[in-house]
């Protein structure tokens, strides 16, 4: 084996002592910069209701805006927990009366994913078009799971007597 110059072993020994390039945080600011971002854009509220394309609530001149709950919205079409389509209006109408079944699936369901119980209240937003009937059987399905509350939602309207005048 021969031996090393004194260059050699010079370059060497610099290698070693050489330390390690660092983390580049700038590209790592880059992305969670973006990351941050693209979560704050897409965060859905859970306040919003549906928009007056989709569905036409009952007007209200309620001044307090409603609390976070558990939100069944039972649409021309369908009935929805949170967004998710559980059965059709059609499908319901078929089964007859009493507990609507998938709706009881589901709500059980987000029962079981909250702390303890704690959300025992039940928010119903429902089109004006919907049958009283299925409300009714809607309510009856909640009170089978033992929520202490239902709230039926609405459109706030600012002054009755405005109202009024532009009908």
């Amino acid at each position: 084996m021969k031996s090393l110059s004194r260059r050699a072993r010079r370059i060497q020994r610099n290698q070693r002592l050489r330390k390690s390039p660092g983390l580049n945080l700038v590209s790592l600011m880059d992305i969670f910069t973006i990351l941050v971002f693209f979560l704050l854009v897409n965060a859905s509220s859970d306040s919003e209701l549906p928009s007056q394309k989709v569905m036409k609530l009952p007007d209200s001149t309620a001044e307090q805006p409603p609390e976070e709950t558990l939100r069944v919205l039972i649409s021309r079409e369908a009935i929805l927990v949170h967004g998710k389509s559980v059965t059709t209006l059609a499908e319901v109408t078929q089964a007859g009366n009493g507990v609507i079944e998938p709706l009881r699936e589901e709500l059980a369901y987000r029962l079981s994913l909250s702390a303890g119980g704690e959300n025992d209240t039940l928010t119903v937003l429902a089109d004006q078009s919907v049958p009283y009937e299925i409300i009714r059987r809607v309510v009856e399905t909640s009170r089978v799971l033992e929520f202490r509350q239902v709230a039926f939602a609405a459109s706030q309207i600012s002054d009755p007597a405005e109202e009024a005048s532009q009908l």
